[in-house]
C-alpha cells in the first residue's frame, strides 16, 4: 500500500506540471503597458475629441486648456485601458471593416514616458450589445471589450471630466439678528388688550 501510495503522489505531481497554467495566467490582453508610464491621454469619438496630460506631482489637466481635469475620472479611463482586458478573441477576423475597425469608429492613443503611442482601435458593437470590438493597432487580433469603458472614453469628451467646486459651508438657516423674536413664555395664555376704538378682540370660538 505504500508503493502504491508513492505511486499516486509521483502521479500527480507529473500531472500538476503538464497542466495548463493558473486562473490568473489565462487573463488575455489588448493593450498592457504600466499606467504609471502614461503621459498623455487623447480619445477620438463621434462626438469630438478631447486629451489629458499628466500633471506632477499627482493629477491630470486638460492638453488644450491647462486647467485642472478630475482626477479620478481620467485615472480610471487610463488604468483601464493601460491594462485592457479581452472579454472574447475573435478568431480568424478577415475583413475589419465589419467590426468597424476601418476605419475605426472611436480611438484612444497613450503616450509613454519614451514618447511611444500605444493607439487603440474601438469598432462598433457585438450583434448581441453585450461588448465593443476593438484591437491595438500593429496587432492582426480582433478582441471584444467591456461596453462600460467605452461608455467612460465617450464620457471624457461629452460630460467633461472637470473637477467638483469645493463644498462650501451652507449658512444658517435664520441669520442672526434678522430672525422673528421668539414670543415670550406664557404670552399664548394672555388675553390680548383690547385697543381704544376698535372692538375687543375675541377670546373664544364662535
Amino acid at each position: 500500500m505504500v508503493i502504491v501510495f508513492v505511486l499516486l503522489a509521483v502521479g500527480v505531481a507529473l500531472l500538476q506540471k503538464t497542466s495548463p497554467g493558473a486562473a490568473e495566467d489565462a487573463t488575455v490582453y489588448v493593450v498592457s503597458v504600466n499606467d504609471t508610464d502614461v503621459q498623455r491621454l487623447d480619445v477620438q469619438t463621434a462626438d469630438g475629441s478631447a486629451g489629458f496630460v499628466r500633471a506632477d506631482p499627482l493629477g491630470w489637466k486638460f492638453a488644450d486648456s491647462g486647467a485642472d481635469a478630475d482626477l479620478s475620472r481620467v485615472s480610471s479611463v487610463v488604468n483601464r485601458l493601460a491594462k485592457l482586458r479581452s472579454s472574447a478573441k475573435v478568431q480568424n477576423p478577415g475583413d475589419l471593416a465589419q467590426y468597424g475597425l476601418s476605419p475605426a469608429t472611436e480611438t484612444a492613443v497613450l503616450t509613454m514616458k519614451d514618447g511611444t503611442d500605444v493607439r487603440i482601435l474601438i469598432g462598433s458593437k457585438t450583434p448581441n450589445d453585450a461588448a465593443y470590438y476593438a484591437m491595438a493597432q500593429g496587432k492582426n487580433e480582433v478582441h471584444t471589450i467591456n461596453t462600460l469603458l467605452v461608455g467612460d472614453v465617450e464620457k471624457l469628451v461629452t460630460q467633461p471630466p472637470v473637477p467638483s467646486p469645493t463644498a462650501e459651508s451652507s449658512p444658517s438657516a435664520t441669520p442672526r439678528g434678522t430672525g422673528t423674536p421668539a414670543p415670550e413664555a406664557g404670552a399664548e395664555d394672555e388675553t390680548p388688550t383690547p385697543t381704544v376704538g376698535l372692538p375687543a378682540p375675541s377670546t373664544g370660538a364662535p
